[in-house]
């Protein structure tokens, strides 16, 4: 017992009484020794049964003889490649930070990404399904296109050269460098188009502001049934016909919202690529 001066006393009548095991703290599991690269760690087997590849690599039959089973020891672990000991660390981090901790706070945003690349490499498909939304949420546009291949999240792509496309500043070099060169080329493109293009129209054309048919080019159909929007691709009750090459109509067609959505998404669909 440890009395009030916190000193350690053990009993001594030998007495058997009645206890219960602590449902966070009384640990029965083994421990399984892991190197990665020049770094061991001694890890909690449970821990990495939650990983769809460890727990196969864990059911394969053990070897035959007096050899010291793989991962029984510290003199005897587990070598894995290809993988950072940083990383491994913060994937650790967040899986018993998750296990002690009753508020499941979010983790460090420095530890989000590593650990996020190895749940997913590994298939620790609950820690994985965590960190997906925190992750969306601490990358930038640039690093979610640069990092949609490795982790196998399609649907960042479109959103994110969207955005990329849309905002004022132009990319930097360094933001660039991370990108495939295909996605910079669509980059640069495409936003030509979508800012010199909002640019003239915002020019020429007041906002509230009234033209007639000549000058705009235009001419209001009501009811409209006739084909869909030749800009964004929907229908409507009402349009404006295009029956001259006036002002309006010599523009290039100003790169809406909705036109620069459908042709990324389709650019996405064809495997991010212009082809040879």
């Amino acid at each position: 017992v440890i009395n009030s001066n916190t000193s350690i006393k053990f009993s001594e009548d030998g007495s058997s009484k009645m206890t219960k095991r602590h449902p966070e703290f009384f640990f029965t599991d083994t421990l399984v020794a892991i190197q990665i690269e020049d770094t061991l760690f001694n890890v909690h087997k449970y821990h990495l049964n939650e990983s769809e590849v460890f727990l196969d690599m864990f059911k394969m039959p053990k070897a035959g003889g007096n050899n010291p089973e793989e991962g029984s020891s510290p003199e005897h672990p587990i070598r894995i490649e290809g993988v950072s000991a940083s990383d491994f660390a913060a994937l650790l981090t967040v899986l018993y930070a998750r296990q002690f901790s009753n508020n499941q706070l979010a983790p460090e945003a420095s530890l989000i990404i590593p650990a996020f690349r190895l749940a997913n490499m590994w298939n620790f498909s609950a820690l994985r399904a965590y960190l997906l939304p925190l992750a969306e949420k601490n990358l930038g546009d640039v690093d979610k296109i640069a990092l949609a291949g490795e982790f196998g999240i399609k649907n960042w792509l479109a959103p994110a050269h969207i955005h990329l496309v849309q905002r004022e500043e132009p990319l930097t070099t360094a933001e660039a460098i991370k990108l495939p060169i295909d996605s910079v080329l669509l980059i640069s493109r495409m936003r030509e188009r979508y800012q010199a293009g909002n640019s003239k129209q915002d020019s020429m054309f007041q906002v509230g502001g009234y033209y007639c048919d000549q000058c705009s080019g235009f001419t209001t159909i009501e009811p409209c049934l006739c084909s869909p929007c030749a800009g964004c691709g929907t229908a409507g009750t009402v349009a404006l016909k295009c029956h001259s090459r006036s002002a309006l109509a010599q523009m290039a067609l100003p790169y809406t919202d909705n036109v620069l959505e459908r042709e990324v998404k389709k650019w996405v669909e064809k495997g991010c690529s212009f082809g040879s």
